[in-house]
């Protein structure tokens, strides 16, 4: 496995703040020169230790959301997760141990086309036993919000993206779609490349990726394989609280430093939790200091699994050392 030296970790923790950043701003804020960050990204890309990418926010054009647990034959599970892996409506894919085999994230454009991608797509799956879905009804905290946390305030002060004036919402255009893709597979793409990729001027382009950012329709994130963030173990919560504390428990779980993702679900579980962890041990341990530090709100968590291999997370399709082996793309190209 690559072994990462602190400025590797400190480049990922700046692009995690400002995925876009010029490499001479992340120069100035690590004390090094531009070539040398671009160097040392190049090799953590060229490996697949890390990327950033870009997504589309379900929101953006109504899209529906599900976590979807799929049980499977016995030995199938590799072969099933591998399958749905390359499907572009799987968003993530993971292997879990626990009542379910796999744990994916699945999206539709509505509710009729969740239940035909699931039906039809998942369950007719060969080696597929059964599934059961969670729709997705918020996300009040996902990945690309969880930081390395190894730069100083300053550091990241400076790293700061301008704010932007927020603008508001347009419907989404063939053109942006095809921007999507693109950032899809590397979203540091220069604005020269991306616009000869999405057949555009290059004014076009910057002017139609600063509305997709400012308009929040657009997220851009920077990934690390996990075993190489100090956060190797991942698992997962079915978790759940009174309806009328979800906003209360939601505000509480985004200051948890392990958490990557906090779903709301309508299901048998109204919170489902994807942290990482140090190690195995702490899946109890955090369990049983989230039913302590959130008593006061009845939080429970009423199931728990361990991940024991992410096949695909958020459109890209890991190897088994979580490092990037393609991107599937969210969009059809248009």
């Amino acid at each position: 496995m690559q072994e990462l030296g602190e400025l590797d970790v400190a480049i990922v923790n700046a692009l995690q703040i400002q995925p876009r950043a010029p490499w001479a701003l992340v120069g100035e804020a690590l004390g090094v020169d531009a070539v040398t960050v671009a160097r040392r990204w190049k090799r953590l890309t060229d490996s697949g230790a890390a990327w950033v990418d870009g997504y589309l926010v379900p929101t953006a054009d109504g899209r529906v959301l599900a976590q979807v647990e799929i049980v499977t034959e016995a030995a199938q599970a590799s072969r099933v997760a591998q399958l749905l892996a390359y499907d572009l409506q799987a968003m993530s894919v993971k292997q879990t141990s626990g009542a379910r085999d796999i744990l994916a994230i699945v999206w539709a454009y509505d509710l009729d086309g969740l239940v035909d991608y699931i039906g039809e797509r998942i369950a007719l799956c060969p080696g597929v036993r059964s599934t059961r879905s969670h729709v997705v009804t918020a996300a009040p905290f996902e990945g690309s919000r969880w930081r390395l946390r190894s730069l100083s305030a300053d550091q990241r002060a400076l790293l700061r993206p301008p704010e932007r004036q927020p603008s508001p919402t347009e419907p989404l255009r063939p053109l942006d779609r095809r921007i999507v893709v693109a950032l899809g597979e590397d979203g540091r793409m220069p604005l020269k490349q991306l616009a000869e990729r999405t057949g555009t001027s290059v004014a076009t382009a910057r002017r139609r990726l600063n509305q997709l950012l400012s308009s929040g329709q657009l997220v851009l994130r920077c990934n690390l394989a996990r075993p190489l963030t100090g956060w190797p173990v991942s698992a997962v919560y079915f978790a759940s609280v009174p309806a009328e504390h979800l906003e209360a428990a939601s505000t509480s779980l985004r200051t948890l430093p392990e958490l990557r993702l906090c779903a709301i679900t309508a299901g048998p579980h109204n919170l489902i939790l994807d942290v990482w962890l140090r190690g195995v041990h702490d899946v109890h341990r955090l369990e049983a200091h989230l039913e302590q530090e959130m008593a006061h709100l009845r939080f429970r968590v009423d199931d728990r699994a361990v991940v024991l291999r992410t096949e695909k997370n958020v459109g890209r399709v890991l190897d088994r050392r979580g490092y990037s082996v393609t991107a599937v793309p969210m969009e059809k190209n248009q």
